[in-house]
């Protein structure tokens, strides 16, 4: 008897985390998020990553519809960075010129329409606080296991 109870039990467990809410996934949060990532090149790969304000970090990868939670950042250093978004006047920033090889950090928010940054085109300097912003956020990802 007790075996059928710690099967129920594991079961219920089971369906309990597999049945999260909606919001836990990028495409029905509600609050702002961060996406950047790289791509392109020979082999047009993508690497997206959807930074929410919860402090959650998503991956997408190339040809992949389904977001991996790959790690959850520290509050004080998520609000500092969607802080340094206006701080740096990235929400001012408005160009789009992606090359072979390209950059981007777009911002969205369910209050404003999506704000898009975009750059690698030779010949084209973006700003510095542009490339420093999107620095801090690609290197404090981790790469999935």
């Amino acid at each position: 008897m007790h075996k059928y109870h710690f099967n129920t039990f594991l079961f219920l467990l089971i369906l309990g985390f597999s049945c999260r809410s909606s919001k836990d996934f990028p495409a029905n949060y509600s609050e702002d998020q961060i996406h950047f990532g790289q791509g392109g090149g020979f082999s047009g790969i993508v690497t997206h990553y959807t930074l929410l304000e919860d402090g959650r970090l998503f991956q997408k990868e190339y040809r992949d519809t389904t977001y991996t939670l790959v790690d959850t950042w520290a509050p004080d250093f998520t609000a500092q960075m969607f802080n340094n978004y206006e701080l740096l006047g990235l929400d001012k920033v408005n160009y789009y010129e992606p090359g072979d090889l390209y950059y981007f950090i777009e911002y969205h928010s369910p209050k404003k329409e999506i704000h898009r940054i975009g750059w690698g085109r030779p010949g084209f300097t973006p700003d510095d606080n542009v490339v420093k912003f999107y620095n801090l956020l690609y290197k404090s990802t981790k790469p999935k296991q």
